[in-house]
């Protein structure tokens, strides 16, 4: 069992939060828009997305089709427009205590269950239809989506890892991508590597990463990676 970082300190939290998905995308594309000197993509998407602009006015920004006037850094603005919230404005839970608890810090390595799981699966070889891995495939594709969208694997993206208040967004799903990674995950198409560091862990690890997934499928939302302390 790898515990170094445990041995070191607290790791940090883990959550999967529920988001809108398709918003986030137009989010993060006009941010970079933006980041490259484009500023009219972020006030196209504002003008064209009126819940969004009305987000952003209750939270006190007069001019919100204008990024220079909202005062956060990226990763801020990307949770606070895309958080999922309840009727009554609150952020929509996904996952009660205990799962919260469970996904929240994996004994091993960075403390992320979806590192994990992209460290130890493989593809099922001995399944009985064994003519193509895409249900592999798509599990591989989705977590790297899921934990590396947003991450510094991509460049220019470290700014959404060193947001304010420990502000750390790791990646997303929108919710078709949700509803696509919990039926490979419930398929048979992935096996653990012999070489797993925790006995049952995968097994853990899929059980709830499956819980929150159907969780968010439910409520037809897709879901943030992120990480604070």
């Amino acid at each position: 069992m790898d515990l170094d970082r445990f041995a070191s300190g607290t790791p940090p939290f883990i959550t999967l939060d529920a988001c809108n998905g398709k918003r986030a995308e137009a989010v993060l594309t006009a941010l970079e828009s933006h980041s490259n000197g484009d500023t009219e993509e972020w006030t196209l998407l504002v003008q064209k997305d009126g819940a969004l602009e009305q987000r952003l006015k209750k939270q006190g920004i007069e001019a919100p089709d204008q990024r220079q006037s909202i005062p956060w850094d990226d990763a801020v603005l990307l949770f606070t427009a895309c958080t999922e919230l309840t009727s009554d404005g609150q952020p929509m839970a996904i996952a009660d205590g205990v799962l919260r608890e469970k996904i929240g810090r994996f004994p091993w390595g960075d403390g992320s269950l979806i590192s994990y799981m992209h460290e130890f699966i493989r593809p099922n070889t001995l399944r009985t239809q064994p003519k193509s891995n895409e249900g592999y495939d798509t599990i591989v594709k989705l977590l790297e989506i899921l934990s590396q969208r947003c991450g510094p694997s991509q460049v220019g993206h470290e700014k959404y890892q060193n947001g304010s208040a420990g502000m750390n967004i790791k990646g997303f799903l929108n919710n078709e991508q949700v509803k696509e990674l919990r039926l490979a995950l419930s398929g048979r198409s992935w096996n653990v590597t012999a070489e797993e560091a925790i006995d049952g862990g995968m097994r853990d690890v899929s059980r709830n990463l499956i819980a929150i997934l159907r969780a968010a499928e439910r409520r037809d939302v897709g879901v943030f990676l992120r990480s604070h302390y």
